[in-house]
């Protein structure tokens, strides 16, 4: 019985010796470089239907990426020929597995418009159309001998703070603050800005001439391969691992030990608000209420104000005591492309913006816009322009009645101000700036009647940009009007009542001008009613009343034991 005993304490303590063993040898058999997957013939024909009735209309009838919508579409719809593919477990350079062609197949590629074919497509039919997709590839051989792969990414493992969605809540400070040193001493911002905006190198393209953009840190959302797991810090590792083929993002492999990679994946990842996700567009839920909060006393209109200041998530995610102060909420707004008439946008450099606001009787309404904006135009004829569009008859309206969202219409008029920006002393290969650029701003009051009539207003001018500033990579533009005007065609703002509003934004840089925008849905904004004065006077009152009660109370208790130990009061002459 005691030698079974020894026995079982020598297998405990083997136990875990030899499974680092085994677990060391896995690794290791993972990072032996194989023979490429090869093409499964027998799956060609049924992915041939599967391609031309799905993926022609991008990837075009050879693979070169030049469907009949690929003019429209940026980044460009990958052209299969030399065999080069982004979002791969293997080293820089090689062939991807047929499980990353899977995967990109079936999630999509978020922030592009290759969708996520999983929810439309069988497993058979996208693991037909990956081989045929290979078959397309005439510079390189799935079958040659030389062509074999690396598995750069299972060295990775799971992250080591064992943090799961939203992934943020048990990463710590220490990990995040020395992956922004791991970020500074490699150079990342070169290309993806000071603050990881993408605002680092304009002049970027890829393999096929043409041009490309760093991706935004503060948008994992549209970070490719994020697989509907956008917060995962697993995402920015693999991308430090295998670089981006085709692309200028190279491999870190080499450079960044694996504790690093996870270090600065970690820094990456703090730098996106969290928001919660719709599984069906891949990007954040929009907040549909805009609620301007009241402000007793002097509304600043100032940007770097602390009473502006407010983060991007979502409260119900993220819980901090600092976003609890009085700060207003900043809302998601989303845009799209103007795909109605005229000048048509199928590829908006902006695809989405924020919004805060506050307002008082005397000040009126402020509303700070604010939106990502890699790089700025310096050409008068296309600047930077950002509007809010607004019901100019709201007392008209009837229910849930809107004006057309864009322009409005003949019957439903729109009330639009519209700022106009140039930026002062800007290049965009300026090194970061950490004051920003001032900014010169034209404020234009039109009116819409419909899609091409839109016209300035007749009367006095009401709105104004009380602030401006473009910093790393963020633009942030403050309106400020009354709340009442004489204007026929103004918007007139009343308080706790659900007022439609709605967004334009032309990026300059892109050549955006006019029709040519993007542009957001109705939304809702409000005005929050002020406090009642009660709620001033009220509490001292109820607390003067309550200590009263509670002395008195003392006092009473007191005088009894006063009077019976004084002999005053006998038992027998209580009445009970």
């Amino acid at each position: 019985m005691i030698n079974k005993i020894k026995t079982g304490k020598k297998l405990r303590f083997l136990l875990p010796l030899v499974l680092s063993v085994i677990l060391a040898g896995t690794v290791a058999s993972a990072e032996e470089e194989r023979q490429a997957d090869p093409i499964k013939t027998d799956l060609l024909e049924k992915g041939k239907k599967v391609y031309f009735k799905r993926c022609v209309w991008c990837h075009g009838v050879e693979g070169e990426g030049d469907g009949p919508s690929h003019d429209r579409l940026f980044t460009k719809p990958r052209n299969f020929i030399q065999g080069t593919f982004k979002i791969r477990w293997t080293d820089s350079g090689e062939l991807p597995r047929d499980q990353d062609l899977i995967n990109t197949v079936t999630h999509g590629l978020t922030g592009s418009a290759m969708p996520a074919w999983g929810d439309f497509l069988k497993k058979e039919e996208i693991e037909a159309v990956v081989q045929f997709v290979k078959s397309l590839v005439q510079d390189r051989d799935f079958s040659d001998e030389d062509e074999t792969m690396l598995d750069t990414v299972t060295e990775l493992g799971p992250n080591p703070w064992g943090s799961t969605a939203p992934y943020h809540l048990d990463i710590p400070q220490e990990a995040i603050d020395e992956g922004k040193k791991i970020m500074v001493a490699n150079k990342c911002f070169e290309c993806h800005g000071g603050e990881g905006a993408g605002d680092g190198n304009p002049t970027m393209k890829d393999d096929w001439g043409f041009p490309i953009l760093a991706a935004s840190w503060k948008e994992c959302w549209n970070f490719r391969g994020a697989r509907r797991n956008h917060y995962d810090p697993f995402n920015v590792a693999r991308t430090i691992s295998t670089g981006l083929n085709g692309t200028p993002m190279p491999n870190f492999r080499d450079k960044i030990s694996i504790e690093d990679r996870w270090k600065l994946a970690a820094f990456v990842n703090s730098l996106c608000p969290r928001k919660k996700i719709d599984k069906l567009t891949n990007k954040p839920i929009a907040d549909f209420l805009i609620a301007a909060k009241y402000t007793e006393g002097e509304i600043a209109p100032k940007i770097s104000d602390p009473m502006w200041v407010s983060p991007d998530h979502s409260p119900k995610i993220v819980e901090r005591a600092e976003d609890k102060a009085d700060h207003p909420r900043r809302n998601y707004i989303a845009l799209a492309g103007q795909i109605t008439f005229g000048q048509r946008n199928f590829d908006p450099k902006s695809d989405n913006l924020w919004v805060s606001a506050r307002w008082n009787k005397d000040q009126g309404v402020f509303y700070l816009v604010e939106y990502d904006n890699r790089f700025l135009s310096t050409d008068p004829e296309y600047p930077e322009a950002v509007a809010i569009q607004w019901p100019a008859k709201l007392q008209d309206l009837f229910g849930a009645e809107k004006p057309y969202f864009i322009n409005g219409d003949s019957k439903k008029p729109v009330d639009l101000w519209k700022a106009s920006i140039m930026p002062k002393d800007y290049s965009a290969t300026n090194a970061p700036k950490e004051d920003g650029y001032q900014l010169d701003v034209t404020v234009e009051e039109l009116v819409g009647h419909g899609y091409n009539a839109l016209n300035p207003k007749e009367s006095e001018p009401t709105v104004k940009v009380v602030d401006a500033i473009y910093k790393q990579g963020r633009l942030k533009v403050m309106f400020q009007r009354a709340l009442t005007t004489d204007g026929d065609m103004d918007v007139q703002i009343p308080a706790e009542t659900f007022i439609p509003v709605a967004f334009m934004q032309w990026a300059g840089a892109d050549k955006e001008i006019d029709e040519h925008m993007a542009v957001s849905t109705w939304y809702y904004t409000i005005l929050e009613p002020p406090l009642p004065d009660s709620l001033y006077y009220m509490p001292p009152i109820m607390a003067v009343v309550f200590v009263g009660l509670q002395g008195w109370l003392v006092w009473m208790t007191n005088r009894t034991k006063k009077m019976y130990s004084d002999g005053k009061v006998q038992q027998d002459d209580l009445p009970f």
